[in-house]
């Protein structure tokens, strides 16, 4: 039986984790053995009569250290974030007994000064001052980190949030497209809808999990749309052709989930199904300097008002979100007729 796990909150753990909270400037880890040598030089300075400079060195370094020492303990036991409740009381008592302890190397080795008020308390007064002014900057400091900190990542929850709301939101809409295809040709066609059923599970398999997620590739998105197109030939017969070309070594660059499947699908809907005769969907991606330029081509009945509806507008604020600002997309007639949908998305350094 393997033994038992033991959760007991150590004052000295093996390791301390870099961390931004109050307590982020009182950490002895990597500063424990240059505080030792320092204060070792500096007593030996003091000890061997150094001049008064090195005397106020000593007590300001000691001053400082003690509150130091103290609330580096603090967070070895509680974290770096602990309450103002705990902090402040060891803060201020750390204050206290460094100005005590900065007023005894000046007094040293007259000790009983120490009981003489008048003498005591200038020294401890510039000894606590110099304490108390480099404590509380370090807690300014460490809450205005903590802060940003708190801000930038409510900023990428927000992000991550929105592309998942953005996302969800093409789910029904090109689910509730193919099972109206699906049960038109349960009747019309068994054959064709069995067919199309095996599609549509295949594409569910693919797509279901990952379309709740942030993040794809393009590689990945291109078997959506094959198995998409794949569908939609078996409802539209001859009338529908596609092509698929992308090189190997751009098909593991991130991409928006669903995206590509969306521009795909208004070609189709807006493109090839208002057309006469048949038509031909061309998905090719190339790149362009520290660019990739992806481009859906339809020879369908070319641009109108409906072009630029849900889909579009979903999809340019996709690409807005997920690349910073940084993508963009362009609908332009294609020749002889019909219409391009480029996308330019920034390559990975």
């Amino acid at each position: 039986m393997p033994a038992a796990r033991d959760t007991t909150k150590r004052w000295w753990p093996a390791s301390l984790p870099h961390t931004s909270g109050r307590l982020g400037d009182f950490r002895l880890a990597g500063r424990l053995g240059p505080l030792v040598a320092f204060a070792v030089v500096a007593a030996a300075i003091f000890w061997a009569g150094g001049s008064p400079r090195a005397v106020t060195l000593v007590k300001l370094w000691t001053a400082y250290a003690v509150p130091f020492f103290l609330l580096a303990a603090l967070a070895r036991r509680c974290g770096a974030n602990p309450p103002w409740s705990y902090v402040l009381p060891v803060a201020v008592v750390g204050v206290v007994l460094g100005g005590f302890a900065s007023a005894a190397i000046v007094f040293a080795p007259n000790w009983r000064l120490l009981a003489t008020p008048a003498a005591l308390w200038p020294e401890w007064a510039i000894g606590a001052g110099f304490a108390a002014f480099f404590v509380g900057l370090s807690f300014v400091t460490a809450e205005v980190r903590r802060r940003e900190q708190l801000i930038a990542d409510a900023k990428r929850q927000l992000l991550e949030a929105r592309l998942q709301t953005l996302t969800a939101q093409i789910e029904p809409h090109f689910l509730m497209n193919t099972l109206a295809n699906l049960r038109y040709l349960i009747g019309a066609n068994p054959r064709a809808a069995s067919e199309m059923l095996d599609h549509l599970a295949d594409f569910l398999e693919r797509a279901l999990d990952r379309s709740r997620a942030a993040h794809s590739t393009l590689g990945e998105e291109l078997q959506l749309v094959a198995s998409y197109l794949a569908i939609m030939q078996i409802r539209m017969g001859e009338r529908l052709e596609f092509e698929l070309d992308a090189p190997a070594e751009l098909k593991s660059t991130p991409f928006p989930p669903l995206l590509l499947h969306t521009l795909v699908e208004n070609a189709v809907v807006h493109g090839i199904e208002p057309k006469e005769g048949n038509g031909l969907v061309t998905v090719s991606a190339r790149r362009d300097g520290e660019r990739m330029v992806i481009r859906i081509v339809d020879d369908g009945v070319g641009l109108d008002g409906s072009a630029e509806g849900f889909g579009l507008r979903n999809t340019r604020e996709r690409l807005a979100t997920f690349y910073d600002g940084r993508a963009s997309l362009e609908l332009e007639p294609a020749a002889p007729r019909g219409v391009t949908a480029a996308i330019t998305i920034p390559l990975p350094a």
